[in-house]
């Protein structure tokens, strides 16, 4: 009937922006709970425009041009002080911004803006270290940390799995199992590394993810509730 139909054309009308209003929430809930990452990628970015525009400003082809004409105490410096939070090119910088959208909101998502924050800074600068240590003008950028950060995400996802064999659990299997694929993805380059190591990029690479994998491991037990030293308390 008429009346009828303008009834049921009130409520699809009205429920439209109820779910519209529903979805933005969701949106802004899940952007809180990674911001963290966000927040640091846009660092990233922020940081390297800077390094396009002094570039520009004395007249190098590039960032990486600039960064090579430096002497070698001045490499040494920037490499041990904000080695991992500068890039040599656009094609650096997206490759690990990269690792850092994938594996660094799921692990915020899994843990909270804290876990990242101090991951990255005791990451990327060990890693940025070792080569330093080793007699190398040292590697700049965090690749250091996005090897790091895939060795956690494995030994991670891995953990979830397990976690819901034993619970029987099918909801969120698919995703950890994506994390897994893409977490061995990238420790076999560091497999392939110990094979072919050439220069303080590959050491750092390594390094970053022996470490990460070490820290990622101690992160992986607090969330379980296995204290090990001084515990990280897992947010409720």
């Amino acid at each position: 009937m008429p009346g009828d139909r303008e009834e049921t054309s009130s409520h699809s009308d009205s429920a439209l922006p109820s779910l519209f209003i529903r979805f933005l929430h969701s949106a802004s809930g899940i952007r809180n709970e990674v911001i963290g990452t966000i927040t640091l990628i846009a660092f990233l970015v922020a940081i390297f425009q800077a390094e396009v525009l002094t570039a520009t400003a004395f007249e190098y082809t590039s960032s990486r041009a600039l960064l090579n004409s430096f002497p070698r105490d001045a490499k040494i410096f920037i490499a041990a002080t904000i080695g991992p939070f500068i890039h040599q090119g656009p094609r650096h910088l997206t490759d690990n911004l990269g690792v850092l959208l994938v594996a660094g909101i799921y692990l915020e998502y899994q843990y909270n803006r804290r876990f990242i924050y101090i991951f990255y800074l005791i990451v990327g600068y060990l890693a940025a270290w070792v080569p330093l240590l080793m007699g190398s003008v040292g590697s700049v950028g965090a690749n250091g940390v996005t090897f790091g950060l895939t060795s956690w995400l494995l030994v991670h996802s891995i953990s979830c799995l397990l976690e819901m064999g034993y619970e029987g659990a099918l909801d969120l299997r698919v995703l950890h199992f994506i994390a897994v694929f893409f977490g061995l993805v990238k420790a076999r380059e560091v497999v392939a590394l110990l094979g072919m190591m050439d220069g303080a990029d590959d050491v750092t690479h390594f390094f970053g993810a022996f470490i990460g994998l070490l820290l990622g491991l101690r992160f992986v037990l607090n969330y379980y509730g296995f204290s090990i030293g001084t515990r990280i308390q897992r947010p409720e």
